[in-house]
């Protein structure tokens, strides 16, 4: 599959070459960074037992193609490669020729006024990444109704489990088509001004049969294929009928910048036989879940205040024994899906190759899918010199219900975190990031894993980047 890969962007690099120049324009571009990550006691260690820490150097590459025939016609291409320095199997060995090549989106870009469609493999975000921000296949379709209204219906295949038929946990014969999870969303953009947006939405998520839906991804080493299946954070699931309401506000007024979120879940879950007798007592589980955001900015020439507060609904230890899911619900799965990095060690920062260990979220795998919390944040950046700049971030965050600890009991602070980083602008287009966090942890961290109280984790790093 690697060396078709391969041939297929061979073959696709000669095909541009030789279409005449008068007929094409190819626009090259890309992403480069390496970076050394020194991350500890993210496993929810204590003195007694060593955990998972991570100290290694790793490089990314991605490369950009976009033919351009016309303004009106565009094929979008983006393709990236992952190493480990020293890491077997990734061209980062010693000999190097790992193979490690993928491809991460491959779309069409059309436009006929008023319409504009981007039909492939490429990006989505919905809700500022809050439920979903990945790259995927489907189909954006946008009606421009003014210069200041776009109504975007969008369409994203999110599992296709081929042909034939299939037998499923409620031990019943199903056709493929069952299991396939398809998303649909309605996403204006409202322009009330050149500064003022709103972004409302309505989203669907529906699938006959959730249980089977799993993505495959490379390991955190890049070695090997991991499957990650959709119902981990729904376990038991099967029939999905999964909704979202919310509405966007971004507002700039001089020195000042405001945003809010406000997003409210409705609709079902059917739940499997084992599921419904063993751990809910319920056929189905209804979606009640919401989550709101507010924000700001202050800027006061070379220093910039931010502040920003989230509140995302969770489960009560009552909650799916009355049938209900008060959980803020995120779709995807671990590392896929919905994606919204906040602080540096508890929220997949910079460095976002896992979060510490939570009592609800053992592998810290879950990070920037936030559910269950209450998270507040006072951040400054300072413009030292034209090219330097210090970024200082405090957060806290607790959950929202009280979460099941190691030792039996509940708790719900997960702690307060520090984090800095400093960028320095070497050459245009060459950055220089050094990172330094520190967490205070508090009962959900600390006693994730073990009734005794772990340590505090911290992170430190630097990333030298490239972009072109």
């Amino acid at each position: 599959m690697k060396k078709f890969t391969l041939l297929a962007v061979a073959a696709l690099l000669v095909v541009a070459m030789s279409v005449p120049a008068a007929a094409l324009e190819n626009i090259l571009g890309g992403y480069w960074r390496t970076r050394w990550i020194d991350q500890a006691n993210f496993a929810g260690e204590d003195a007694k037992h060593v955990g998972a820490d991570l100290n290694w150097i790793d490089t990314r590459t991605r490369l950009f193609y976009t033919a351009k025939f016309s303004d009106k016609l565009k094929f979008v291409n983006q393709f990236e490669m992952n190493a480990v320095w020293g890491g077997a199997q990734t061209y980062g060995q010693l000999g190097a020729d790992g193979a490690n090549f993928l491809v991460k989106r491959s779309y069409i870009d059309l436009k006929m006024d008023p319409f504009h469609f981007e039909v492939g493999i490429q990006d989505f975000q919905l809700a500022r990444g809050y439920i979903f921000d990945d790259d995927a296949a489907g189909v954006k379709a946008i009606y421009k109704l003014t210069d200041g209204i776009y109504l975007p219906l969008i369409f994203i295949k999110a599992y296709e489990a081929g042909s034939g038929k299939y037998v499923g946990v409620d031990g019943q014969l199903k056709n493929a088509d069952d299991f396939d999870v398809n998303g649909w969303v309605f996403y204006p953009t409202i322009f009330l001004n050149r500064t003022t947006t709103l972004k409302p939405h309505v989203a669907w998520l529906y699938s006959d049969d959730y249980s089977k839906a799993y993505t495959q991804k490379y390991s955190e080493d890049y070695t090997s294929q991991v499957d990650y299946y959709f119902s981990h954070k729904l376990p038991g699931a099967q029939k999905l009928n999964a909704w979202t309401a919310g509405l966007e506000f971004d507002t700039k007024m001089d020195a000042y910048t405001l945003f809010a979120t406000g997003i409210m879940e409705f609709g079902s879950v059917d739940i499997s036989p084992f599921y419904r007798k063993y751990y809910y007592n319920h056929d189905s589980l209804d979606f009640k879940g919401y989550l709101f955001d507010l924000g700001g900015s202050y800027n006061a020439g070379p220093a910039t205040l931010r502040l920003k507060g989230i509140y995302a609904s969770g489960n009560d230890k009552d909650s799916t024994s009355k049938g209900n899911i008060d959980a803020f619900f995120n779709p995807g799965t671990e590392f896929t899906g919905a994606s919204y990095p906040w602080a540096e060690i508890m929220g997949f920062g910079k460095f976002d190759t896992r979060g510490p260990a939570t009592a609800d979220d053992p592998t810290g795998s879950l990070s920037d899918k936030i559910t269950n919390r209450i998270i507040g944040n006072l951040g400054m950046d300072f413009r030292l010199l034209p090219s330097l700049k210090l970024a200082a971030d405090l957060w806290y965050a607790k959950a929202a219900e009280d979460i099941k600890l190691a030792n039996g009991q509940y708790g719900d602070k997960l702690g307060t975190e520090l984090d800095l980083v400093l960028t320095y602008n070497i050459l245009e287009n060459l950055n220089l990031d050094l990172v330094g966090a520190y967490l205070w942890a508090d009962d959900v961290i600390t006693k994730a894993t073990t009734i005794n109280d772990s340590n505090n984790p911290y992170e430190f790093g630097a990333q030298l980047s490239l972009a072109f």
